[in-house]
C-alpha cells in the first residue's frame, strides 16, 4: 500500500473512531435523559391518579386498579407500601410501569399506571440514524480533504523517488529538489538533504577516479623503465627474479588502475561479434591451465550452455571470467566449479564466501575482502560486464564460499511477421 493511502486510511480511521466515539457519548447521554423524563412522567401520573381517585373514587385515564398485566415483582412490592417504576413488555411492546398501594374499600390493593417507550426508541433510532450520517459525511469529507493532500505529498515523492533512481543510474546532473519544487516542510528538507549527500558522493567519486587515473599515469611512465631494465636481467638468481616478479605485478596493477580509470571516463570500446559460449569458455580454460593463472588449482567446469550464441566482445568477456576465477583462486578454497549454462556463466568456490557489503552493494575499489590486493578485480569485471550489457550477481551459498553469476544480456525477440512491412504490389491497370 502507498504512502498516499496509508494516510488517508489512518485518518478517515481517526475521523470515524472520534465521530464513534462523540456518537456513543452523546446516545448514552440522550438515552439517559429520556429514561429518566420518562420515569418522572410516569410517577407524576401515577401520584395524581392516586390523589383523584382518593378524593373521587374515579379512576384517571391510561390507570387501573390490580392491572392483571403488572409484573409481580412490581405487585408485591406495591403490596409491601412501596411506590415502585419498572420496564416490562406487553404484546411486545415495551412500557414503563409506576404502581402504588391503595386502599379500596376494606382491602388493599394495587394502582397502576403504564407508558409506552415507543415515542423515546424513535427519539434514540433518529439520534443514531443522525450519528451514522454524520460519521459517514465527516469520513467523506475529511477523506477526501486528506486524499488532496497527502497525494500532493506522494506526488512529490514520487518524483523525488525518480529523480533519486535517475541519479543512481548515473545521471549526477539530477537533482532531487528540483522536481520538488514548492513547499518548506520535512519533504522539501529530505530533497535538499539528499541532494547535499549526492554533491558529497559526487564529489568524492569524481575525486577518487581522478586519483585512479592521475597514478596510473604517472606510475606507467617509471615503470616503462623498469619493465625494459627487468627484461636485461640475464642473471639466474633470486634477487633478479624476485625484480622481475614485482615489476611484472605493478605492471599488472598498473593496467588494472588503466582500465578501472578507461571505465569510469566511459572511454572504454568494445569489438562486438557472436560468440558460442562453450567453446569460448573452453578456449579459455585451456589458456588459464595453460598459463600457471590458476596456480594449480583444478576447476571443475560443467559446459551446459549447448549451440548457445551471444553477441559480446569476446576479449573483454574472457576478461571478466578470469578476474573472477582469479578471485576464487586468491580468496576463496577448494573446489572452485564453473557452471556455463545458456544464460548465464556461475563461478563457485567453497571459500568463506563474500563479505555483507559486497554481497548488498557490489565490490569497491581499493577495498580486498581476502586481505591482499586492492580489490580492483571485481571492481573491473563488473565495469566490462555493465559495457557489454551483463550484470554480475555477488552471493553466497547457502553451505558456504562465494557463487558470482555473470548474466547474459536478454536475446532480443525476433520481429513477428505481422509486424513486418508489406511487399509492394504491383500496380495493374484500371
Amino acid at each position: 500500500m502507498s504512502l498516499r493511502w496509508k494516510i488517508v486510511l489512518l485518518v478517515i480511521t481517526s475521523v470515524v473512531i472520534a465521530a464513534l466515539s462523540c456518537g456513543v457519548v452523546v446516545r448514552q447521554s440522550a438515552a439517559r435523559a429520556e429514561a429518566e423524563r420518562q420515569r418522572a412522567d410516569v410517577t407524576e401520573q401515577l401520584n395524581h391518579a392516586v390523589s383523584v381517585y382518593s378524593d373521587t373514587g374515579v379512576l384517571t385515564l391510561n390507570t387501573m386498579i390490580n392491572d392483571p398485566d403488572l409484573p409481580a415483582e412490581a405487585r408485591d412490592s406495591a403490596l409491601a407500601g412501596h411506590s415502585v417504576t419498572t420496564m416490562h413488555p406487553v404484546d411486545g411492546e415495551d412500557y414503563l410501569w409506576a404502581a402504588a398501594p391503595i386502599r379500596v374499600g376494606s382491602h388493599e390493593a394495587v394502582i397502576s399506571v403504564r407508558q409506552s417507550t415507543a415515542e423515546s426508541e424513535r427519539l434514540l433510532a433518529g439520534i443514531d440514524r443522525a450519528v451514522l450520517l454524520g460519521m459517514l459525511g465527516s469520513a467523506l469529507l475529511i477523506g477526501g480533504i486528506s486524499t488532496f493532500a497527502a497525494g500532493q505529498i506522494s506526488r512529490r515523492l514520487t518524483l523525488g523517488a525518480q529523480a533519486a533512481r535517475r541519479i543512481a543510474h548515473g545521471d549526477t546532473s539530477a537533482r532531487v529538489s528540483d522536481v520538488i519544487d514548492y513547499g518548506d516542510d520535512e519533504v522539501a528538507d529530505f530533497a535538499q538533504a539528499v541532494d547535499f549527500a549526492v554533491e558529497r558522493l559526487t564529489e568524492k567519486i569524481e575525486s577518487e577516479q581522478r586519483f585512479t587515473a592521475d597514478l596510473a599515469h604517472e606510475m606507467r611512465t617509471p615503470l616503462t623503465g623498469l619493465v625494459n631494465a627487468a627484461n636485461l636481467l640475464e642473471e639466474e638468481s633470486r634477487p633478479a627474479e624476485l625484480v622481475k616478479e614485482r615489476v611484472a605485478r605493478m605492471q599488472v596493477l598498473v593496467e588494472d588502475l588503466l582500465e578501472v580509470s578507461r571505465l569510469d571516463a566511459g572511454r572504454a570500446e568494445t569489438m562486438m561479434s557472436s560468440v558460442v559460449v562453450d567453446a569460448s569458455m573452453h578456449s579459455l580454460m585451456s589458456t588459464l591451465e595453460g598459463s600457471g593463472v590458476l596456480a594449480g588449482h583444478a576447476v571443475d567446469v560443467e559446459y551446459g550452455a549447448g549451440d548457445t550464441r551471444i553477441v559480446t566482445d569476446q576479449r573483454r568477456f574472457e576478461r571478466i571470467i578470469t578476474n573472477l576465477l582469479v578471485n576464487a583462486v586468491k580468496h576463496g578454497g577448494d573446489p572452485i566449479r564453473v557452471d556455463i549454462r545458456p544464460d548465464a556463466v556461475v563461478v563457485m568456490d567453497s571459500g568463506p564466501g563474500y563479505p555483507p557489503d559486497i554481497v548488498a552493494t557490489g565490490p569497491t575499489r581499493f577495498v580486498s575482502a581476502g586481505g591482499g590486493g586492492m580489490g580492483l578485480g571485481l571492481v573491473i569485471a563488473q565495469g566490462q560486464a555493465r559495457l557489454l550489457g551483463m550484470s554480475i550477481e555477488f552471493a553466497n551459498g547457502e553451505n558456504g564460499g562465494a557463487h558470482t553469476t555473470v548474466r547474459f544480456p536478454p536475446v532480443p525477440e525476433p520481429a513477428s511477421p505481422s509486424a513486418a512491412a508489406p511487399e509492394p504490389q504491383t500496380p495493374t491497370a484500371g
